[in-house]
């Protein structure tokens, strides 16, 4: 079986390698470079226990906030199209209590997976920076860690079996000295991990070559045809025409504009977010970390470089980093460590997290488009899903049998075909 796999991230690589090593006939096109867009500019955390949708209670109120304010982590940008507005639409359905606990029941099911396949990466010899160290969620002020308690104990309930430890006043320089002595208390995850999402994305992209599979960099993908005997046709900006016998759209939230030519309406919007990755000074923090009150991510890298990234904007589609929202997330996570500071940039970064209108994945085959397939829509989960959606997809692709933990997210929980 040929597939041509359009976007070049964590999600588009993991299917790729998945199929080449399963010995079909594989080639993965990408506008850009290998994990150059949004998988090149998160924190990388592999973190089941944050596998919940942003779609839930309490979201109206944060999104007119986010219209209103000039400063904060979330920001909505309205846009003049139907699109944007039956996103909306759908999204604020999605955030009842009912809807958004069966989501975040869902997501965990398949978020519990996640470690697992991590290992059998690692085993199977694609190379990546990877670290055991868990991950800390800090906390400046001692209510916000309390109401915190009660969710852990929500997702123990859910099946999360991992470890949790507290450590407030002088626990909190023992667990992590780079953290602010100011802070109210750290509640450390324990069994979560992290990974430098580029040398994941350069691992899986040297695997998926070495399986015999084929690597199309600078090769944006204009439209997609049918072509006889129910295959497609792949037309890039060159004018190259290649034909396969299934698609697989994984190219984020343009995945969405690929797709409205055929009549199709994913759900999705951008969700735009900035990072900045960096060398210091000052106490280098032990472990990746959730900045609660500020919501930002930090994660330290090999060769004492961290990253911070942050930002929901949402509807902003830009590819420019704005100065103004990088150095808020740079500023507020620096109220939460004693010492540390930037000194010397490596790369100052923008993407956009592709978000569903239920803030769950799409991942299935397209209705009435035999041998179209989507994988998209993983908005900040796309490192912690990216390996067991591929493993999955790619068993259902090779076997013609649906696989259970894929129902929640089938493309058709949507009205996609108009």
């Amino acid at each position: 079986m040929s597939v041509g796999i359009v976007g070049a991230g964590v999600i588009g690589l993991s299917i790729g390698f998945e199929l080449a090593e399963a010995g079909h006939d594989v080639t993965v096109f990408d506008a850009g470079q290998a994990g150059g867009s949004a998988s090149a500019m998160n924190a990388g955390w592999v973190a089941p226990f944050l596998s919940t949708p942003r779609a839930a209670p309490g979201i109206l109120k944060d999104a007119l906030g986010g219209l209103k304010k000039t400063e904060g982590p979330l920001k909505f940008q309205l846009r003049p199209d139907i699109g944007f507005a039956g996103w909306g639409a759908r999204f604020l359905i999605s955030s009842s209590r009912r809807r958004s606990a069966r989501t975040t029941t869902a997501l965990h099911a398949l978020a519990t997976h996640a470690p697992r396949h991590f290992d059998q990466l690692l085993e199977r010899g694609v190379e990546f920076e990877h670290h055991r160290d868990g991950l800390g969620v800090v906390f400046q002020h001692a209510q916000n860690l309390e109401n915190y308690r009660d969710v852990t104990q929500k997702m123990h309930r859910l099946g999360y079996a991992g470890t949790t430890s507290v450590y407030q006043g002088s626990e909190i320089a023992d667990f992590d000295p780079a953290i602010s002595r100011s802070a109210a208390g750290v509640i450390h995850l324990e069994d979560e991990r992290h990974v430098r999402p580029e040398s994941l994305s350069q691992g899986l992209a040297t695997a998926l070559t070495g399986q015999g599979g084929e690597l199309q960099e600078d090769r944006q993908v204009l439209r997609i045809e049918r072509a006889p005997n129910a295959r497609w046709t792949m037309i890039t900006a060159t004018g190259a025409r290649r034909v396969f016998d299934r698609l697989v759209i994984a190219a984020g939230f343009y995945s969405r504009e690929l797709l409205k030519p055929l009549g199709i309406r994913l759900p999705l919007e951008a969700a735009k977010g900035v990072s900045l990755t960096a060398r210091g000074e000052g106490v280098l923090p032990q472990h990746p970390l959730k900045l609660f009150e500020k919501m930002v991510a930090s994660s330290p890298y090999d060769g004492e470089i961290m990253r911070f990234s942050g930002t929901f904007d949402v509807g902003d589609r830009s590819e420019v980093v704005s100065k103004k929202r990088l150095d808020m997330v740079v500023r507020d996570a620096l109220e939460f460590f004693e010492s540390w500071s930037p000194r010397e940039v490596e790369k100052e970064r923008a993407g956009h997290r592709p978000t569903s209108a239920d803030d769950a994945p799409l991942i299935g085959a397209i209705p009435r488009h035999d041998g179209l397939y989507v994988a998209t829509g993983h908005g900040t989960l796309g490192v912690t899903l990216g390996p067991v959606t591929a493993a999955l997809v790619a068993r259902e692709l090779s076997t013609g049998k649906a696989e259970a933990l894929l129902w929640p997210f089938r493309p058709n929980r949507f009205r996609l075909v108009f």
